[in-house]
């Protein structure tokens, strides 16, 4: 049975930080009018006219991110040794008034030469830093995801004015200080004595950065798809297609014909539900 390691430490409070957009409202519904036909696009040169596809709804929301920052340091004592390599005439060195004999080595090297062991307990410290950023799915993600920008004075206030990510309730209170734990603590082997230990989490923050989803409908085929925006940076990036739901008096196909057969399987291969981010 594993021996559990107690450490202390010292974790400061999370804070929430909603950073404020900066992508203009105009800007976000331009960059969906210029995409919105590549979203229905079947082959490489098969996409329906713009006027065949209209814009449902423009919804903002915060995708909440998790940000942890701290230290480890360790000071202990350890027992060391060091070979030194010594004329192969030397019968013995005194050492802080001990005689010590060296080791001949003759049998082992081409060149004959003996070792002196010296031993004793020496005092060490280790430290060591790490900074890590989760999304909500508790995946690592790297420093581009959040830039450097202003963020809201009143955070609570904005966060429910907007309907929030469900996924974001998901977020535990203390999952990341574990994370860093797990990365950090690292006690060497042979210890003797620990004079200090301290597992120091300095920062730690759940950042909510604002988006913006733009579902859109293909009035031809009544399928519909989404759009997500960073209202940060711009970037953008594709949701699933669906089917919409079908009439209520649907015209029966002619069974002999082959080509409905793959066109069905190919609107159940899209069809899949859209999650929300």
């Amino acid at each position: 049975m594993s021996k559990i390691i107690t450490v202390p430490e010292k974790v400061v409070e999370r804070k929430v930080i909603v950073y404020k957009p900066r992508v203009d409202p105009k800007e976000v519904r331009a960059t969906a009018e210029k995409m919105k036909t590549n979203l229905f696009r079947k082959l490489v040169f098969m996409k329906p006219k713009p006027e065949e596809v209209q814009i449902v709804s423009i919804d903002k929301y915060f995708e909440p991110y998790v940000v942890v920052d701290g230290e480890y340091s360790i000071d202990y004592s350890q027992t060391w040794s060091h070979n030194i390599q010594v004329d192969e005439t030397m019968q013995d060195l005194t050492f802080f008034g001990e005689k010590i004999a060296p080791v001949s080595l003759k049998d082992h090297l081409a060149t004959p030469c003996k070792i002196v062991t010296l031993a004793g307990v020496g005092r060490f410290k280790r430290e060591a830093k790490a900074r890590l950023i989760f999304d909500c799915q508790w995946r690592e993600v790297g420093l581009e995801e959040l830039p450097f920008v202003p963020f809201e004075e009143q955070p609570e206030k904005v966060l429910n004015m907007v309907d929030q990510n469900p996924e974001s309730a998901s977020i535990s209170d203390d999952k990341e200080v574990e994370l860093l734990k797990s990365l950090l603590v690292q006690r060497p082997s042979n210890i003797l004595s620990i004079h200090k230990e301290l597992f120091n989490v300095f920062d730690r923050a759940l950042i909510y950065k604002p988006m913006c989803k733009v579902t859109f409908k293909n009035i031809k085929t009544k399928k519909e798809a989404t759009l997500l925006i960073d209202a940060i940076t711009g970037k953008t990036k594709t949701g699933l297609k669906q089917d919409a739901a079908p009439p209520e008096q649907e015209p029966v196909k002619e069974p002999e014909k082959p080509i409905a057969t793959e066109e069905t399987a190919l609107d159940k291969l899209f069809s899949l539900p859209n999650k929300k981010v």
